[in-house]
């Protein structure tokens, strides 16, 4: 299995055009070897006093893209089309996007399952 890591920069305000973009415009055409992908906001320590890396930036809205596949491949024979740092940012991107992979070295799993169906407006 690997994770993909996908930090996004968006300019302030443009958060509903993101995230419309990101379930409408990067659909995952073949599914059968991912186990998921989850969108995902940084909470910090004003919520939660033990968070000790707080993620968010105060020029732009974080968003990291958390996506768990079967393989490197997998994932760029389903995503590796959207990939074109030349054409630049996209017109609600702070910064261009950055993505990185992880390898699992160990794993625990748990008795908390997963959401089965994808959340409003994922195509």
């Amino acid at each position: 299995m690997q994770i993909v890591f996908v930090d996004w920069l968006i300019k302030k305000g443009q958060e509903k055009e993101f995230k419309s973009h990101w379930k409408t415009a990067l659909p995952i055409e073949d599914r059968s070897m991912m186990v998921g992908e989850f969108l995902s906001e940084p909470t910090g320590q004003k919520e939660f006093p033990w968070v000790t890396w707080d993620l968010r930036d105060e020029e732009a809205i974080r968003f990291i893209n958390i996506g768990l596949w079967a393989s490197a491949d997998a994932f760029h024979d389903q995503v590796g089309r959207y990939f074109n740092p030349a054409s630049g940012l996209l017109p609600f991107e702070f910064k261009l996007r950055r993505r990185a992979l992880l390898t699992p070295a160990c794993w625990r799993m748990g008795d908390w399952k997963l959401p089965i169906h994808d959340s409003g407006g994922v195509l």
